[in-house]
């Protein structure tokens, strides 16, 4: 079976793979879009998960056959790839953050689709687990740090947006990665392509993902479901898809109808506050904030706003700081990407700069709410 993509042309499907696909798991991610509410800022961005995983079995089959793995292990890694996001709930990084919460993530609910859909695919299925998982050290080719999942995303969101920061050379990277000690390895020469990949990371991350008004859309529709979650279980919301979830806030109450009904109008709260720290000062505010929702009722009642007008967006370690590259020199010997090439470190300190503690509110409590978070954030930092 072969499917037209916008992005890597036609993809093709085994009849294994097509009864996944075929199956209602995986169409419900037709209905939840990659980017969640980022087509507020990037009208176009409307792409979905569906489309995702498709490029994400495609890039893993492509990586595979350049490899020269046996069939059952493709065929493995190809199976883990379609179902590595089968378990995203909806809103995408939403209802991600939300799970997290909770001390679940979505490939929790991905291995649940796995167990459930069994009888459609002839894999040992506690290997796909531990693949999504990244457990598996072949595994590194969908879950990795340099992996099939990124390498679309990036290419993709980049194409959706109209955002020329996901242009990666993926052919180059593929050819050159080799196994080495069961370890997924690159040889030296792919060294300049990775860069441009990790690169291309940061500039979508900040242009896009980060972008001030996605952040604070999403920040509002979590609040909105963490107020609807009271009287619902996660495992019933991760289940929903975008549409389930939109009719329920539609249909909700309060809080999280008054939230809900702002963003569907593109009525977005402000940035009211903005904290920009060094990086010793904005890790001791991570750590202090256990819960941003207590600091929200302060600032709120020192504002004398209600509670629901004051959102704490606390700062969080970049996750692109931690590097698990590995280069094969040419004299075979297998080291860190960051001992041959200074690009990793100079990200790492470019990504801190982007760190920084935000209080979100409607515009009309701006200043009201501006001040206080002020007053409430110098006195956690003294």
């Amino acid at each position: 079976m072969d499917i037209q993509d916008a992005v890597h042309g036609y993809i093709n499907l085994s009849e294994e793979e097509k009864k996944i696909v075929d199956s209602p798991a995986f169409q419900r991610l037709r209905r939840i879009r990659q980017l969640g509410f980022t087509s507020l800022i990037y009208p176009s961005a409307t792409h979905t998960r569906f489309q995702h995983s498709l490029g994400v079995t495609h890039l893993t089959g492509k990586f595979a056959d350049s490899l020269n793995l046996k069939h059952e292990k493709r065929k493995e890694l190809r199976l883990a790839a379609l179902f590595h996001d089968t378990g995203h709930g909806p809103f995408s990084h939403v209802s991600e953050m939300m799970s997290k919460q909770y001390g679940v993530s979505h490939e929790d609910f991905s291995c649940e689709v796995i167990d459930r859909l069994e009888d459609l695919y002839s894999a040992d299925k506690y290997r796909l687990h531990r693949i999504i998982r990244g457990d598996l050290e072949i595994g590194q080719i969908v879950a990795g740090d340099i992996d099939a999942d990124r390498m679309d995303y990036l290419i993709r969101d980049a194409h959706a947006t109209g955002v020329k920061h996901g242009e990666i050379d993926v052919d180059t990277i593929i050819r050159l990665a080799e196994i080495d000690s069961r370890r997924l390895v690159y040889d030296e020469k792919a060294v300049t392509s990775l860069e441009s990949l990790l690169a291309s990371r940061f500039h979508m991350t900040k242009s896009v993902y980060k972008h001030h008004a996605v952040e604070i859309a999403e920040k509002m529709i979590q609040r909105a479901l963490d107020n609807h979650l009271e009287d619902n279980r996660l495992e019933r919301i991760m289940r929903l898809d975008d549409y389930d979830a939109h009719n329920e806030l539609l249909e909700s109450e309060g809080v999280s109808h008054k939230l809900y009904e702002r963003v569907k109008n593109r009525k977005l709260y402000k940035r009211a506050f903005i904290y920009r720290g060094d990086q010793e000062e904005l890790k001791h505010l991570e750590q202090r904030i256990d819960s941003p929702e207590e600091i929200e009722r302060e600032i709120a009642e020192r504002a004398g706003v209600r509670p629901h007008e004051v959102i704490v967006d606390p700062p969080s370690t970049p996750g692109i700081t931690d590097f698990g590259i590995n280069i094969k020199k040419s004299n075979g010997e297998v080291v860190n990407m960051s001992d041959i090439s200074r690009f990793p470190d100079m990200l790492s300190e470019a990504e801190w700069q982007t760190v920084d503690l935000k209080v979100f509110s409607p515009e009309e409590v701006r200043e009201e709410v501006g001040e206080a978070a002020s007053e409430k954030v110098n006195n956690m930092i003294k």
